[in-house]
């Protein structure tokens, strides 16, 4: 008696999907927010196609999506049927990296954002100290260049260079209102050196 009901229900579902297909296929998708991504491969991982049942169509289609660094948020509309619109919200690049990648200001790492982020260029050695960078990019914003190393941090301007072993120091020197001058400045626990 199991096995009938469940080949019942499964000629059921079968029946619906065909019958979804003929009488409502997906004859439009819509993408809405992209700035950086391409539309053919937002709809590739989404696997958003006209054609397929509209009724089956859904929020599950939206996990590939999400896992991508660039894409903040994705929605799943179906404003009639037929139609699906898909919004995202793209994060934006910050920083740019040596590498060719970039930082969000949220932090997360984007592939080949470089060329599209408008903040200083970071160099450095060691691991990549996210949260520090993005503070000092805040604090100092008309600084061009920013490092790092395992001795400390740069920051840099028109002819102008901040050092000091640990982020704060440059923090709490920025929240002096201080402007970036000419020749170089070390900042320490104990005080601050000026040099040429």
């Amino acid at each position: 008696m199991g096995l009938v009901r469940f080949l019942l229900v499964f000629l059921l579902l079968a029946t619906l999907y065909v019958a979804s297909l003929v009488l409502f296929p997906v004859e439009e998708v819509e993408v809405v927010g992209l700035k950086h991504l391409q539309r053919e491969d937002v709809l590739a991982r989404a696997g958003l196609y006209p054609g397929e049942a509209w009724l089956w169509v859904g929020p599950s289609r939206l996990a590939p999506l999400r896992q991508d660094p660039w894409v903040a948020e994705a929605h799943l509309e179906k404003p009639r049927p037929g139609a699906v619109r898909l919004l995202l919200r793209e994060r934006e690049p910050f920083l740019p990296l040596a590498d060719g990648s970039a930082l969000a200001e949220d932090g997360t790492l984007l592939p080949g954002g470089a060329p599209y982020a408008p903040g200083p260029r970071v160099e450095g050695t060691g691991p990549l100290p996210k949260a520090d960078l993005l503070a000092l990019a805040r604090a100092f914003p008309k600084a061009k260049r920013l490092r790092y190393t395992p001795a400390g941090y740069w920051v840099e301007g028109e002819g102008a260079t901040l050092f000091a072993p640990e982020v704060r120091f440059l923090l709490e020197y920025a929240q002096t209102g201080a402007p970036l001058r000419e020749g170089r400045i070390y900042l320490y626990s104990w005080g601050v050196s000026v040099g040429p």
